[in-house]
């Protein structure tokens, strides 16, 4: 996968640009967003214009039916269309999309301590189908962002080192993508003695999880779909020469789709070192539009997400509460100690043992994303396990993209196909996870979306801390437009009805 940049990455860049440039020109007044905007459509002109086409990678059309085909058909079972079961978290998420195409930019939720409470949240998943059903109208709003999702599948599947025949290796390969997950429901049968509830979720069955690829599409795509690009375009062009710039400018752009960008930062780290040696050599060579976007979008992005918000409701939280609402409190350290190692050997450590890179750097991979995965689970930030799931999720690409180049190699002796085998058994136990996920979307009625609610209405009432923040920063409060409050409910659902 070590290869000049081509268009198939160029538009990656682009898609996760775009909402960045939605954001500026919509957010902030018109002098500085289009300042904004310009330095910003410089440094990806700059980027993209070393981005030759690559002939090794040309693709027939029935390959690109057949991935756009399947990008489709796993976002409209994700819920983003609303066309099936869509999970409870979609609720919230619903919300926060119909309050950005509802009112102006920025939304207001009201004043606290004298100033506007905005929506503060990273929001890039949104902005660009929310801008588009403006005009369009909010009938659309769930076909835009389906189609949105699926886009940013789409370019994922085109980025990973998939065949380029339309044969049934490509069929396999690019459905074990769907399907990559760690052993859960081995862990639940042999750990603790149950037989999952089809289909009931899999993955908290311990107080950590790492979250399947279908797992994190249909629960979190506006964290899954730029962490997934982002690491694959990163590890795509790990022996560019421009790889710092695209580095610093894709971590800047990233800030507006997730926080949780900073998952990437390692793998920046070691795919720069891979080639230069030297992380600070490396930086110093970057160019000047370069840095000047990443400096102000990330400055931006950095103030934007760091407004002070509200006081939330103390939460009663035991000393260590796991991701499905148990303490781990009262475990003993023995207890922590087997638990910790069941839950890393059937999340990624058994699926690792069977993977065999052959060249120096993918070892290194390897071996980077085995133990950013062993220590995650020791490091707690916040009463819920987000920091574990969106910061593992880089790692757990990087397996996959491994898993999918061994599942591609050819088979030398006996040996060889044995481990094969164990790996293909691995990978079918684990395919389990998402099976249950995807079967709930079929089995359980309809979603229908959640429009007609604000934010803080969906909320019962209560300012969600992590989603509101005031604008008492100066800076912020010169460079955006004046916040305009969100419809509520009654005006909102009068818009729906509105021929």
């Amino acid at each position: 996968m070590s290869r000049l940049p081509d268009r198939v990455s160029a538009a990656v860049l682009c898609y996760l640009a775009a909402p960045v440039l939605v954001f500026v020109l919509g957010w902030l007044k018109p002098l500085p967003g289009i300042a904004l905007a310009a330095l910003l459509a410089w440094a990806l002109y700059r980027l993209c214009a070393d981005m030759a086409p690559d002939e090794g990678t040309k693709r027939s059309l029935a390959v690109l039916a057949w991935l756009l085909g399947l990008s489709l058909a796993w976002s409209a079972l994700g819920g983003a269309g609303h066309l099936v079961y869509a999970n409870l978290d979609w609720r919230t998420r619903d919300a926060v999309y119909a309050d950005l195409i509802f009112s102006a930019w920025p939304p207001s939720y009201g004043l606290e301590a004298g100033v506007d409470l905005i929506l503060r949240s990273a929001t890039g998943f949104f902005l660009a189908p929310a801008a588009v059903a403006k005009f369009a109208g909010v009938g659309l709003a769930p076909a835009l962002l389906m189609a949105w999702c699926a886009l940013g599948v789409f370019l994922f599947f085109l980025m990973l080192p998939l065949p380029t025949a339309f044969n049934r290796r490509l069929l396999l390969l690019s459905l074990a993508v769907v399907f990559f997950s760690g052993m859960d429901y081995a862990a639940i049968v042999l750990v603790h003695g149950q037989t999952p509830v089809f289909p009931l979720p899999l993955e908290w069955w311990r107080p950590w999880t790492y979250t399947s690829l279908t797992g994190q599409l249909f629960w979190a795509p506006n964290h899954a779909i730029p962490l997934w690009l982002g690491t694959v375009l990163i590890f795509r062009h790990r022996g560019s020469p421009g790889l710092p710039g695209l580095g610093i400018v894709l971590l800047a752009v990233l800030l507006f789709w997730t926080p949780f960008a900073i998952g990437l930062a390692p793998w920046l780290a070691w795919a720069i070192l891979q080639r230069r040696g030297s992380v600070a050599s490396a930086v110093v060579g970057i160019s000047l539009p370069y840095w000047l976007a990443a400096l102000f979008l990330g400055a931006l992005g950095i103030a934007y997400l760091s407004l002070p918000g509200i006081d939330p409701i103390p939460l009663q939280l035991g000393a260590s509460a796991g991701s499905n609402g148990a303490s781990t409190g009262g475990w003993s350290l023995p207890d922590t100690f087997t638990a910790y190692v069941q839950f890393a050997a059937f999340e990624f450590a058994l699926l690792a043992l069977l993977l065999r890179p052959s060249p120096t750097a993918m070892r290194q991979a390897l071996g980077l994303a085995v133990t950013l995965l062993l220590l995650l689970p020791l490091i707690r930030i916040g009463p819920s396990n987000d920091w574990m799931l969106r910061i593992s999720t880089p790692c757990l690409i990087i397996l996959l993209v491994l898993a999918l180049a061994d599942l591609d190699r050819s088979l030398a002796d006996r040996r060889q196909k044995l481990r094969r085998s164990a790996l293909l058994i691995a990978l079918g136990i684990g395919a389990i996870t998402p099976s249950f996920e995807i079967g709930r979307a079929l089995t359980w009625q309809r979603t229908p979306p959640n429009f007609g609610a604000t934010l803080v209405e969906q909320q019962g009432g209560f300012r969600p801390p992590h989603y509101l923040g005031r604008l008492e920063m100066p800076a912020l409060q010169a460079l955006f437009r004046a916040p305009s409050p969100v419809p509520a409910g009654p005006a909102r659902r009068a818009a729906m009805s509105a021929p």
